[in-house]
């Protein structure tokens, strides 16, 4: 696949909100987005251009590749794919953090499965709710990166709540030896296996429908060793509940709910994959890793939840090691922009001149210097101006790069 590279950008209106620009400042302002948007293709998996060239240069020194995605695009698993082979072979990235159910990504990273697409598929079917996002294009993805690198141990650290039940329980089974332990989590896979056979959130979703106190009882039951895989399984699997019924209650207006459900969900991530980093950290060189999450997920500083996400950890992490940190946004063009302003109204500025078939790299560090005095006006002129400026501030100095994936 080829991806179009992107034509010169027209440069956008500047409003100036505080204070007198001087002359060449306005000129500098003028001709900034024109000067920071590179066009970038994709060849099978390599990403070639001037934006594929700035994200190279950008991750020299790097311990982190933060890619904060649309989910289900079906673009971004080939272009991170191409990030993460290049990542490997010219600074030695050996692991990959994301948005992924924990116990299927220990499967995925251990034989038959790791590195085999076949495989994947294969587990994918069998356990249909085991995979949060389970395209096919995320499934290549996922093998792929097992193939590229070449650390013995996982690779691929799983770092969400689950979503499906039967696999992590067929995992416990392998755990324990008790009789009466192992009837009760048979028992218990008999109720899950039931709802998730097939893969159809619209007829029940087994995890989201049973209250967090069963999965308290079932670790009650089996009693596991403290410090054990079996405790780890069930420990992800209540947080799983808990954190959907924190959700439930959102939608019912009980409380606790929806901040809560962000706050427990974001410190489950980062225990996920602060767990599988102090092990890489201890059996090898500094861990050097991509992440892949949803924007929210990768923001430094507040996200949009009001969260200090996973994304802002690690960058911290990165710069306590004395690394860098390089985060970059992803996001495509709305079919119906005028639709989507609710959504798209802060980014909007950067991309509403490029094509729907364009691909293109934005660097966003130049513009920080310029968000206390100014903003970039669309269409909507002031109106605009006062919806979006907390968010437009916090994604220019919440991420690095923005890449723009055409249709």
């Amino acid at each position: 696949m080829v991806l179009r590279k992107t034509s010169k950008r027209i440069a956008l209106i500047i409003v100036l909100i505080a204070g007198t620009a001087l002359a060449d400042d306005q000129a500098g302002l003028d001709s900034l987005l024109n000067e920071n948007t590179y066009a970038i293709s994709l060849e099978g998996l390599s990403l070639t251009g001037p934006g594929a060239e700035l994200i190279q240069d950008l991750s020299q020194g790097t311990q982190f590749v933060a890619l904060g995605e649309e989910h289900d695009n079906a673009h971004i698993p080939g272009i991170a794919t191409a990030i993460f082979k290049d990542l490997a072979e010219r600074h030695g990235y050996q692991y990959f953090m994301t948005e992924q159910d924990p116990v299927m990504m220990e499967m995925f990273s251990r034989s038959p499965a790791r590195g085999d697409h076949d495989a994947i598929i294969t587990l994918a079917r069998t356990y249909p709710m085991g995979v949060t996002f389970d395209t096919d294009q995320e499934l290549e993805m996922l093998a792929d990166i097992g193939r590229i690198s070449t650390v013995e141990s996982d690779v691929i650290w799983g770092c969400d709540q689950s979503s499906g039940v039967t696999h992590a329980l067929d995992e416990l089974l392998q755990e324990i030896s008790d009789e009466k332990a192992i009837a009760a989590v048979r028992a218990f896979r008999t109720r899950s296996a039931e709802k998730e056979a097939v893969r159809d959130f619209s007829k029940g979703h087994f995890i989201y429908d049973t209250n967090v106190d069963e999965y308290f009882e079932l670790k009650k039951q089996v009693n596991p060793a403290a410090g054990s895989r079996a405790e780890w399984i069930l420990d992800v699997l209540i947080n799983a509940s808990q954190i959907f019924d924190y959700y439930e209650n959102g939608k019912q207006d009980r409380l606790p709910g929806y901040y809560e459900n962000n706050r427990f969900r974001e410190e489950h991530l980062k225990d996920l994959c602060l767990a599988k980093y102090r092990k890489a950290e201890k059996t090898g060189p500094l861990p050097k890793a991509m992440m892949k999450f949803g924007t929210w997920h990768m923001f430094e500083g507040l996200s949009p939840t009001r969260m200090h996400t996973i994304g802002d950890l690690f960058s911290n992490v990165a710069r306590f090691n004395g690394q860098e940190f390089l985060s970059i946004h992803f996001v495509s063009r709305p079919e119906k922009p005028d639709e989507s302003m609710d959504q798209y109204g802060f980014i909007w500025p950067f991309i509403r001149d490029l094509k729907k078939d364009e691909f293109a790299v934005i660097d966003l560090r130049p513009f920080r210097r310029y968000p206390n005095r100014i903003l970039i006006e669309n269409a909507e002129g002031e109106e605009w101006v006062a919806a979006n400026k907390e968010s437009y501030v916090r994604l220019v100095y919440g991420y690095d790069l923005i890449f723009y994936v055409g249709e």
